[in-house]
C-alpha cells in the first residue's frame, strides 16, 4: 500500500511518515514545495502521478493566533486547498483521510467530541476548518472515499 501525506515536514505530518515507515507501508510525502494545495492543478498532478492509494491530508495553516490577522490566507489553505485536495482524491479515484481539530468546537465539552455534535467555532482558525464540514457547502460531498477526524491535544 501506498499512502501519499500532505503536509509531510510538519509536526503531524512528520510523525505520521515514521509511523508508516515503521509499519512497513510506503509514505509518499509531500509538502507546500511539492504540491501546494492552493494550487488545485498541482493537487491533480501529484495524486495523480503518486500512485497512492490514499492520501491523509495534514497540510494546513495551523498557526492559530495569526489566523486572526491573517483570516483569508488562512480560509484560502483550509478551505480551498482542502477542496483542491478532496477533488484531486475524486478524480484520482484515491481513498482521503482528513485530520481536522477540536477547534471547529466551543471548547465547552464535558466529554470527546463526536463527529456529529454541535460546531461553534470560536476564533478564525476554528472558522477555516469548520468551513469545510458545513453540509449545504460540505467539500467532501464531491469524494466518497473520504473520512474525516477531529484532533484534540492531549492533556
Amino acid at each position: 500500500m501506498k499512502v501519499l501525506v500532505t503536509g509531510a515536514k510538519g509536526q503531524l505530518g512528520t510523525d505520521l511518515m515514521n509511523e508508516l515507515e515503521k509499519r512497513g507501508i510506503e509514505g509518499i510525502g509531500v509538502d507546500v514545495q511539492e504540491m501546494d494545495i492552493t494550487d488545485a492543478e498541482a493537487c491533480r498532478r501529484v495524486i495523480k502521478h503518486s500512485g497512492a492509494d490514499a492520501v491523509i491530508h495534514c497540510a494546513a495553516y495551523t498557526a492559530v493566533d495569526a489566523a486572526e490577522d491573517n483570516a483569508d490566507l488562512c480560509r484560502r489553505i483550509n478551505g480551498e486547498g482542502t477542496r483542491n485536495v478532496a477533488q484531486a482524491c475524486k478524480e484520482a479515484d484515491t481513498k482521503l483521510m482528513y485530520i481536522s481539530t477540536d477547534y471547529v468546537f466551543d471548547g465547552q465539552g464535558t466529554r470527546p467530541w463526536e463527529p456529529d455534535d454541535h460546531r461553534e467555532p470560536l476564533n478564525a482558525y476554528g472558522q477555516s476548518k469548520y468551513g469545510i464540514c458545513i453540509p449545504s457547502r460540505c467539500i467532501f460531498s464531491c469524494c466518497f472515499n473520504c473520512c474525516a477526524c477531529f484532533t484534540a491535544a492531549s492533556s
